[in-house]
């Protein structure tokens, strides 16, 4: 027996159409703009061509990793290993900051970035502080004693540290943290949903959380609110999740280089789509 196939085409159409009236009229909150690992689309992650280029386009703050040299100097690098962002070939913690000045850690993202070299965290705070803010994450802590220590007191002392944060994915060396440097606000990352007894115990060191975007609902959002927490979302690669996650209300958007939504009703009306696109490619990986 056949079956017109127009009501379906028709309950699909006014699905898509009520999705983006629903989307259109969501208000877009302000927030605020942090460089992932500096503009890190445009210029080598961690450097100081990427703090530079994320100051250029006008981001809030940047983000960084820090990790211990061997000479225990805090340096700016993501990875335990020198290998993906250098000329090099071996663990940090081996490496002196002489050592580790050797190395060319711009020629691999591009020839014109040759010769950048990794920056020493206060390098970094004394060319940028006051000019745009910094957000330091320490990088596995709990497998390098006395990190934690040497930050806060560079931190403690540090003159213009007004817009400094440090987050961590770890608990007790966060709270260590605050322990030793309770002025410089701390901040929880969150790779998993947490449940309100731990968004209430961690108030008492984390200021701030950084989650992972999949995570983040309103409903999560509005509980974390409740306990004074800020919401920041990492990492955000895609012009319609700026959207979102101003949507949701979070107070800091954490990405690559500085995209906004367009201005434009066929970018609001193509998003839906566009979102369920991103699904399907879930679904089917």
């Amino acid at each position: 027996m056949w079956v017109s196939k127009k009501p379906v085409l028709y309950s699909i159409l006014l699905g898509l159409a009520l999705m983006t009236i629903s989307y259109f009229f969501q208000p877009l909150m302000p927030f605020q703009s942090i460089a992932h690992r500096g503009a890190s689309a445009l210029a080598p992650e961690n450097t100081l061509a990427s703090f530079e280029k994320a100051i250029e386009l006008g981001f809030d703050y940047i983000e960084l990793d820090v990790r211990l040299s061997k000479d225990k100097q805090l340096v700016v690098i993501h990875d335990a290993d020198v290998q993906r962002t250098t000329d090099g070939e071996g663990q940090i913690e081996y490496f002196t900051v002489k050592d580790l000045k050797k190395l060319d850690a711009g020629s691999w993202f591009s020839p014109a970035f040759a010769g950048e070299k990794i920056p020493l965290l206060n390098e970094v705070l004394t060319r940028y502080s006051g000019k745009i803010g910094i957000i330091i994450e320490m990088k596995s802590p709990e497998n390098h004693p006395g990190m934690t220590e040497i930050l806060a007191d560079t931190l403690k002392w540090f003159k213009s540290s007004s817009q400094i944060k440090v987050q961590s994915f770890h608990v007790n060396e966060l709270k260590k943290f605050h322990q030793l440097a309770p002025k410089i606000p701390a901040g929880l990352l969150l790779s998993k949903p947490l449940d309100l007894f731990h968004l209430a115990s961690y108030r008492d060191f984390a200021s701030f959380l950084s989650v992972h975007h999949l995570l983040l609902s309103k409903s999560f959002i509005n509980q974390a609110e409740l306990f004074g927490y800020e919401i920041y979302s990492w990492t955000i690669s895609k012009q319609y999740q700026f959207a979102d996650m101003q949507r949701l209300g979070v107070q800091g958007i954490i990405s690559d280089d500085e995209k906004r939504l367009p201005d434009s009703i066929m970018y609001v009306l193509i998003t839906p789509f566009l979102k369920g696109q991103d699904f399907l490619k879930t679904l089917l990986a």
